[in-house]
């Protein structure tokens, strides 16, 4: 009999507005400039090198990947993840075109 007045004390404490936990998915960034950056939703997440074939978990929904290197032209890709669900985006950036000699 001691054990109902527990449970609804512990049932009350999480209440309404208690934080409800969104499935999350699973996401593979790849990049081959090794020392690029990976941001997710402007959230720094790692290096290329690092992540390459490790996947992240990340909230299902739209997510917004940017990738930076420097003397690379920053890529930006948009990816919709279904809940518990899986995704890949491979991301090629671009060199920043040195200038001319006398330019």
């Amino acid at each position: 009999m001691r054990l109902l007045p527990a449970l609804l004390l512990s049932a009350a404490c999480a209440g309404p507005n208690a934080e409800r936990r969104e499935p999350g998915a699973l996401l593979e960034v790849s990049c081959k400039v090794p020392d690029a950056r990976i941001y997710v939703d402007d959230t720094f997440v790692g290096r290329a090198d690092s992540l390459a074939g490790r996947p992240l978990t990340v909230r299902a929904g739209a997510r917004r990947i940017e990738v930076r290197a420097d003397g690379w032209f920053t890529a930006f890709r948009d990816i919709t993840l279904a809940p518990n669900g899986r995704g890949r985006v491979e991301v090629e950036l671009r060199p920043v075109p040195e200038l001319e000699p006398g330019s």
